[in-house]
């Protein structure tokens, strides 16, 4: 897996490599529109498998789809776990992941052999059985742990990585979570974060919390699914200066990545935070 790495937006524009990536992924993109599966090596299997396609729109999702019909990740959470994998030991680190009943936290249980916690932002303890059955349903298994990740209950300097998939988009104090993950972390730990990327300078704030309390639209909603509530307001899409944000929020080198595996049906889009505590 290649992976582009930039620390500032600038550079990414003097990226001629970025250039041909794209051509390549519009090019895989108009082949595999025209297919229901895609045949390529699942890095998380390790396996050659049909790669599910989806194209809502006539659009191929190069991010939520190209699932794994064997461990049922997606190209996003495939690149993020091939990206974590560089960074950690996975027979001794202590990884710490905002999600839990999902496919992708079954799949750490059954391949970490670390200290794993996982969580949900539930604090209905009914809500939390059901998220835990749905858990036991992919594979995984134990109780729904409840936590804030502005306000997070793990000590400090406890993790050797935070990863977290696509969840800061739903966090109206994003700076807080931030300040939390690199609290966590050991001195050395990783951040390992996807969310929804304009690839341009400024986060767009689709909504926020007033003064009141109350939500409050400045663009149409927008909503992500998860395995209860089927849908939670997504507050941002975030931009380059979110690499600044992490930097005031504790942590030193900070990169937007793009991992680039075309044979793993990872391909132009899938651009992760990587930031070192």
């Amino acid at each position: 897996m290649h992976v582009f790495r930039f620390e500032a937006y600038a550079a990414r524009q003097e990226s001629k490599e970025l250039v041909g990536c794209w051509l390549h992924s519009r090019d895989f993109c108009e082949a595999a529109g025209r297919r229901k599966s895609v045949a390529r090596l699942c890095s998380a299997c390790g396996e050659l498998v049909d790669l599910a396609v989806s194209a809502p729109g006539g659009q191929v999702e190069t991010r939520e789809g190209l699932q794994c019909p064997r461990c049922g990740l997606n190209a996003r959470v495939r690149a993020g776990i091939s990206l974590l994998r560089g960074l950690v030991d996975p027979a001794s680190a202590s990884i710490y992941v905002t999600e839990q009943a999902t496919s992708t936290y079954a799949w750490m249980q059954a391949h970490h052999q670390g200290a794993l916690y996982g969580s949900e932002f539930e604090p209905d303890a009914a809500k939390r059985g059901k998220l835990a059955a749905n858990l036991q349903h992919l594979g995984g298994q134990g109780e729904i742990n409840f936590e804030d990740v502005t306000r997070l209950t793990l000590p400090d300097a406890s993790q050797d990585a935070v990863l977290t998939f696509d969840v800061l988009e739903h966090v109206p104090d994003y700076r807080a979570a931030l300040r939390e993950f690199a609290r966590v972390l050991k001195p050395g730990g990783s951040l390992v974060a996807t969310f929804p990327f304009t690839d341009q300078p400024p986060t767009i704030t689709r909504a926020s919390i007033n003064a009141k309390g109350q939500i409050e639209h400045h663009l149409p909603p927008e909503y992500h699914g998860d395995p209860i509530s089927g849908g939670v307001l997504c507050f941002y899409h975030f931009g380059w200066d979110v690499l600044e944000e992490a930097r005031q929020a504790g942590f030193g080198k900070v990169e937007m990545v793009m991992p680039w595996a075309p044979e793993q049906g990872i391909v132009y889009g899938n651009w992760t935070l990587l930031a070192r505590r």
